[in-house]
C-alpha cells in the first residue's frame, strides 16, 4: 500500500452504518455533507475489482472526512431537514397573525426576511393548519418568532411607494387575450420582457388581497404592449373549421410541408396530422391560432417540397391563389381559377398569355408559373408560336 493511501475498509464499514440508518437518504447528500464528491462515495461502495488478496485505499483526507461524519449530521426526517429543529406551531401562528394584521405583506417577504425559501414557508402553514406535526429548523423558527410587526408595516409602506395599481394592468392583459388567438398570460409576459412567474404571483397576490399592486416596472411593461407576435394573431370570430383546413391544404399545394406549417405556428406534427386526417375536424383555439399564424407567413410565397405539392395536385387540393381572405371561411364557396387535374382542355396562345401575365404580376417567375400551370418549358413553347387557327375552341378559368 502507497504511504499517501490508507485503507479503506474502515470508510467503508462507517459509511454503510450510515446508509442503513438513513435508508431514505442519497448517497449524494451523505458525500455532500462529508464534503466528499459523490462519485468518488459511489465509486468506493461500487468497487469489485479487488479481490480477497488485494486491499481498497482511499485518500487520508477522504477518509478523515468520511470517519468525522455523524449520524447526527445527517437529515433526518423526523427531525426536519436540517440538524436541530424545532416545533414549527409556535411560528407559523406568529405568522399568520402577521399576516391577518398586515394585509399588505406576502408569505415571500416574510421567509425571505427569516432567511427561509417561500416554498418551506407555505408547506409548513399548510400542515400546521391541518394538524398534521411539522419541524423547521430552530434558527429559521427563531428568526420568525423575531419579527418586529412595526418594522414590517414600515416596510411594507416602503415598498408601496415602488408599487402601482393593478387592475389597469390586468384590464390590459384581458384585451390583449380578447385581441389575440393563443395570448396567454406567460406569453404576454415573456413578450414584455417580464417573468411570467412575476406576472403570476403579482395576480394571485391581488386575487386574494385586492388592494396589492405590482412593481410599477413590471406593470409599465406589460401596460406598454400594444401588438404581439406570432404564434399569437389577431383573432378572427368567422374562423370555421371548413377554413382551417383549407388554409393547411392550400399550404401543402404551395409547398409546404406539415414540419414547416408546424414550425410556422408553434404546433407539433402529430396535432397537424390528426387534425387534416378526420372526416370532419374540429379546431381548437391552440389548432386555430397555429394555422392562422402559419396562413399569416408562408402563404405569400411558395414551399420549397416538390413532394408536397405533387401529393396536393394529385388530392386537388388548391393553392393560397385560388381562396380569398373574405370567402375562405364559407362552406359554399369553391376555390377559383382551378382546373380539374383529369381533365386539362386545350390550350390557346392567347389564354396562356394572359396566365402568364397574371401569375408575373403576382410575383412568380416564368419558370414558376409555367409549374404552377402544369406545363412544361417546350410545351409552352409550341403552344405559344403555333398559328391562333389551330385552336378552334378556347379553355375556360376554372374545370
Amino acid at each position: 500500500m502507497r504511504a499517501d493511501r490508507t485503507a479503506a475498509a474502515p470508510v467503508l464499514q462507517h459509511v454503510r452504518y450510515l446508509i442503513a440508518q438513513r435508508p431514505h437518504l442519497p448517497v449524494a447528500a451523505i458525500a455532500r455533507h462529508a464534503g466528499v464528491a459523490s462519485s468518488t462515495l459511489k465509486s468506493l461502495l461500487g468497487d469489485t475489482r479487488h479481490g480477497p488478496g488485494e486491499e481498497r485505499t482511499v485518500s487520508p483526507a477522504v477518509a478523515r472526512r468520511l470517519l468525522s461524519l455523524q449520524l447526527a449530521d445527517l437529515p433526518c426526517r423526523e427531525r426536519g431537514y436540517g440538524g436541530r429543529s424545532t416545533d414549527a406551531a409556535p411560528a407559523m401562528e406568529h405568522v399568520r397573525a402577521l399576516l391577518a394584521a398586515h394585509p399588505a405583506l406576502s408569505q415571500a417577504a416574510i421567509a425571505r426576511a427569516a432567511g427561509m425559501s417561500p416554498s418551506t414557508l407555505a408547506a409548513a402553514l399548510h400542515d400546521v393548519a391541518a394538524g398534521t406535526p411539522r419541524r423547521i429548523q430552530q434558527a429559521a423558527a427563531q428568526q420568525l418568532l423575531a419579527l418586529d410587526p412595526h418594522r414590517f408595516s414600515a416596510a411594507a409602506a416602503a415598498r408601496r411607494r415602488d408599487t402601482m395599481e393593478l387592475r389597469p394592468v390586468i384590464d390590459h392583459l384581458h384585451a390583449l387575450q380578447l385581441r389575440y388567438d393563443r395570448a396567454s398570460c406567460a406569453f404576454i409576459a415573456r413578450t414584455a420582457g417580464v417573468n411570467p412567474s412575476t406576472l403570476a404571483c403579482a395576480l394571485l397576490d391581488h386575487s386574494r388581497n385586492p388592494r396589492r399592486g405590482i412593481h410599477t416596472a413590471v406593470g409599465r411593461r406589460i401596460l406598454a404592449l400594444d401588438e404581439l407576435p406570432a404564434p399569437a394573431c389577431p383573432r378572427r370570430t368567422q374562423v370555421t373549421d371548413t377554413g382551417l383546413l383549407r388554409r393547411l391544404r392550400a399550404l401543402c399545394a404551395a409547398g409546404w410541408t406539415l414540419k414547416d406549417i408546424g414550425a410556422a405556428g408553434s404546433i407539433s406534427v402529430k396535432t397537424l396530422t390528426s387534425f387534416s386526417a378526420r372526416h370532419h375536424p374540429r379546431g381548437t383555439p391552440a389548432m386555430c391560432g397555429a394555422v392562422l399564424a402559419a396562413w399569416e407567413e408562408l402563404s405569400h410565397r411558395p414551399g420549397p417540397s416538390t413532394a408536397a405539392r405533387r401529393r396536393a395536385r394529385a388530392k386537388g387540393w388548391a393553392p393560397p391563389l385560388a381562396w380569398d381572405n373574405e370567402t375562405i371561411d364559407d362552406p359554399s364557396v369553391s376555390p377559383s381559377g382551378i382546373r380539374n387535374p383529369s381533365h386539362q382542355p386545350p390550350w390557346n396562345p392567347d389564354l396562356l398569355h394572359h396566365e402568364l401575365r397574371f401569375l408575373t404580376r403576382l410575383g412568380l417567375s416564368k419558370a414558376q408559373a409555367l409549374k404552377r400551370l402544369g406545363l412544361g418549358t417546350q410545351r409552352a413553347h409550341r403552344i405559344l408560336t403555333r398559328p391562333t387557327r389551330y385552336y378552334s375552341r378556347g379553355c375556360p378559368l376554372s374545370g
